[in-house]
């Protein structure tokens, strides 16, 4: 038993990082805020003027960097603000592992940001909380992109290498599977070297191992934080997110909302089978596809991705 805490420090398990606020920065030195309801708190990044329309970006475990200047720009010669949202358990924030309390704290940080007309984005493990927050009725939010999405499709077998599919499989079975789970990523990520599971997570897809390559700061500085950061709860939580069966994802329960569907090409045939089943079964249009990358889709296929945008507004 004496070997656990020794191990939970060498991995970094045991450690928090500690906040500069009432405002931190980025890697570029872009302001980073705090949010904070009476449940728990969020960090938010803006980039753009503020008569320009809100795109809200939540954050996921999948990827929690913060937005590329590429994007930012792209963004505003497209008539949007970026505002990026690093959620619970991520940053200096503390775990919440509730999906509704997650939504409500979205749902009080639009409101105490007094936004209007957003486009609210989701990103792989965060869809799930982009998702209550749309069928909540908030409105504020005018329009919904699903992101690198997976709903209620089997997606377990998606995973490649077969160890990482093992690991995330493992995670989900305790808390116990979980905290090895993590422990095993956490020691390859001080063996291999920062970006190894990352290569290995992402190797399907060029435009992603392009993306992490490209932006060697905002990459590090994510990293960096899910190696001191990120604990058990907030692990198995966010592949929860991803991996489990939601309930809330009945048959047409986007039949009448404002919202669309983005996913890579360079993903792969099942995973488009999959979800433009699952698409079709939720009653949203179509799936648009971009021409680079997955994971990373909205980022690095910035300006497919205003422009898919701008057609469906």
């Amino acid at each position: 038993m004496v070997l656990m805490p020794v191990l939970k420090r060498i991995f970094g398990m045991d450690q928090r990082v500690v906040p500069s606020w009432p405002a931190s920065v980025d890697p570029f030195g872009r302001v980073v805020h705090r949010h904070q309801n009476e449940f728990a708190s969020l960090e938010y990044l803006v980039d753009g003027a503020p008569e320009l329309r809100p795109l809200v970006i939540l954050q996921s475990l999948d990827l929690c960097c913060w937005p590329t200047g590429l994007f930012c720009r792209t963004a505003k010669a497209a008539g949007f603000r970026v505002i990026s949202i690093r959620r619970p358990g991520f940053g200096a924030n503390s775990p919440l592992t509730d999906r509704e309390a997650q939504t409500g704290l979205i749902r009080s940080f639009l409101e105490e940001m007094n936004l209007e007309n957003v486009v609210l984005v989701g990103i792989g493990c965060s869809n799930p909380i982009c998702e209550r927050v749309t069928l909540s009725g908030d409105s504020r939010v005018a329009f919904t992109v699903f992101s690198n999405c997976g709903f209620n499709y089997e997606q377990m077998g998606e995973f490649q290498p077969e160890w990482m599919a093992k690991a995330l499989e493992q995670a989900l079975t305790s808390p116990a599977g979980g905290q090895l789970s993590l422990m095993a990523l956490k020691s390859s990520w001080g063996v291999f070297g920062q970006t190894w599971v990352f290569e290995n997570l992402w190797r399907k897809s060029i435009g992603d191992i392009a993306f992490l390559r490209n932006n060697p700061e905002l990459m590090s500085e994510s990293i960096s934080m899910l190696q001191t950061r990120l604990d058990v709860p907030t692990f198995t939580f966010e592949l929860g997110n991803a991996l489990k069966e939601d309930p809330i994802l009945s048959d047409g329960c986007f039949r009448d909302t404002p919202a669309m569907v983005i996913s890579g090409i360079e993903t792969t045939g099942s995973w488009k089978t999959g979800i433009e089943r699952e698409a079709d079964r939720l009653g949203l249009p179509p799936v648009a596809y971009l021409t680079s990358g997955d994971m990373s889709v909205i980022y690095q296929s910035a300006d497919e991705f205003f422009s898919v945008l701008a057609d469906a507004l």
